[in-house]
């Protein structure tokens, strides 16, 4: 799992007034928790491109006050109108503590029901689970190469050792939707053999004139 290094500097000073400041001078203000303690800490912004500004699942390696702490990203601030990040906090790994962590999903192979015309919905970018840290996978890939048209793949039918999916079972995360065109060409005989089916029962008026006419 790939890592990125942050190099952290003790924050000495809280408040608003010391908060502005730090962003000014282009730092992020941090807040790191989970473990022992509660540190607070800033860095510069560069320092947290390629752990923010990526659809992958990153660990950070947080280097402050002499020591190293593995976590995760909990939650991040942007600045409204700029998207400037303005804060993050993070949760710091502990082996026997389980965390929660979203992490990216990925569909491989081509559905049998595409080459028909279907065409492949995913309903998830991202699943939430929950894990120890030695447990955590970097992305989780599923093979929709046996998908036919108007097949459906369940939470319930991924499998990650050591790991709980946070979404209800029953829910979709890929489906292989049949094309509108294919749908027509199934009703249309359907539809003409309709009339035929009828046809007796419109008969039966002529019928009941002709039993009408010996009558007379």
């Amino acid at each position: 799992m790939e890592t990125v290094v942050i190099n952290g500097t003790p924050r000495t000073e809280l408040g608003k007034k010391a908060t502005r400041a730090l962003r000014k001078a282009g730092n992020v203000p941090c807040n790191l928790y989970g473990g022992k303690e509660t540190l607070n800490f800033y860095a510069p912004v560069s320092e947290f491109r390629k752990l923010i500004y990526t659809p992958d699942f990153r660990l950070a390696e947080i280097n402050l006050n002499g020591k190293t702490y593995k976590a995760i990203v909990k939650d991040s601030q942007f600045e409204p109108v700029k998207d400037s990040l303005m804060h993050l906090d993070f949760q710091e790994l502990v082996d026997n503590v389980k965390v929660k962590v979203y992490i990216p999903l990925k569909l491989t192979g081509t559905p049998k029901g595409i080459i028909l015309g279907g065409k492949l919905e995913q309903s998830f970018r991202k699943l939430h689970l929950l894990a120890l840290p030695k447990d955590i996978p970097t992305e989780i890939v599923i093979d929709v190469t046996d998908m036919g048209l108007g097949s459906i793949k369940r939470i319930k039918e991924i499998e990650l050792p050591g790991v709980t999916l946070l979404h209800a079972p029953s829910n979709p995360f890929a489906k292989v939707q049949i094309p509108r065109t294919v749908v027509e060409e199934v009703a249309a005989p359907a539809a003409a053999a309709a009339p035929a089916a009828g046809a007796p029962a419109a008969a039966a008026p002529a019928a009941d004139a002709k039993k009408d006419d010996k009558k007379k």
